[in-house]
């Protein structure tokens, strides 16, 4: 019997922040403070050089949504994403689905 509904990839798709050497990088620049992610369209007492346009990232597993996206932000030359939200979707099996999105920018430097 065949499920309508069923995700063969979602079992590889949990392993991916493990082995995945851009999220890992993503992670570590997020960690450290590098990549500034904000809810609000700008930083406060900043201002936004240049922007990338949206970004978007989704994944069985939040970190690999998460992760993901900054690191797309990274892969743009970006060092800070503005407008940031995240969203869930409920699979009829019980699996979620995140979805997270934003705006990639380029702050101007600190004088």
């Amino acid at each position: 019997m065949a499920l309508i509904f069923g995700s063969p990839k979602k079992q590889a798709d949990k392993d991916d922040i493990r082995n995945d050497q851009r999220l890992n990088l993503a992670k570590d620049m997020y960690m450290a403070g590098k990549m500034k992610i904000m809810t609000t369209e700008t930083v406060p007492g900043r201002e936004i050089q240049s922007a990338f346009g949206l970004i978007v990232c989704r994944s069985y597993v939040f970190d690999n949504a998460f992760y993901g996206l900054m690191a797309q932000a990274v892969d743009v030359n970006a060092d800070a994403i503005i407008g940031y939200r995240e969203t869930v979707a409920f699979h009829p099996e019980g699996d979620k689905y995140y979805s997270c999105y934003g705006t990639a920018v380029r702050m101007k430097k600190v004088k």
